[in-house]
């Protein structure tokens, strides 16, 4: 979470602050991340004056200046319109490339994990455990349009359907099936008659 009372800038610089790291290296680290995430004519904005990408490259900077060999992201995208999502997920592809980081990045979202991701870790429910692992082999920058990542994740999910039943028999009714609770009618069904 970002301090609401402190500027970007002094946001990005709190952990090296907390780490002792001197002022002068301090601000120019900060400005380096701020730059990478396209934010520097922003390091004197408070927070509210941000939009929830804007707040999550301030977050991803911030995490970045500690130079940590780890970076854990939890769903940092999930709460983010579908075209600010788009643009950060191709800023974090970029910021990988250059930073060349370990990410560990939780998501609930196939199509994001394909996209973002060298291995997928598929997690079975109660009890959390690993699944299945996936290698994605998919040349990058990659696309959300792209044929291979929409390939793996049509091959990942086909993996997912028995979690995803397990854990909607669980919540729904006793006799809730993901065949039965199609939301289209059959072909058969003619839905232009007596209009």
């Amino acid at each position: 979470a970002l301090f609401p009372w402190l500027r970007v800038i002094d946001n990005v610089e709190f952990g090296m602050k907390m780490a002792g790291i001197k002022a002068s290296r301090r601000r120019e680290t900060a400005l380096r991340y701020l730059k990478m995430v396209h934010l520097t004519k922003f390091q004197n904005s408070y927070v509210h004056e941000l939009s929830g990408g804007m707040k999550q490259r301030v977050a991803l900077a911030r995490a970045l200046t500690l130079d940590s060999q780890v970076l854990l992201m939890d769903e940092p995208f999930a709460a983010l319109d579908s075209q600010t999502k788009n643009i950060l997920q191709l800023e974090l592809q970029r910021i990988w490339w250059e930073t060349k980081k370990t990410i560990i990045f939780v998501t609930h979202n196939v199509e994001e994990a394909v996209l973002l991701s060298d291995r997928v870790v598929v997690m079975g429910a109660n009890p959390g455990k690993i699944k299945k692992e996936f290698k994605i082999e998919v040349a990058r920058p990659r696309q959300m349009e792209s044929r291979d990542v929409s390939y793996m994740t049509a091959k990942i999910m086909k993996e997912l359907k028995e979690e995803v039943e397990k854990v909607a028999k669980a919540e729904y009714d006793n006799d809730w099936t993901i065949k039965k609770d199609t939301v289209l009618p059959g072909a058969d069904i003619d839905l232009g008659i007596d209009i």
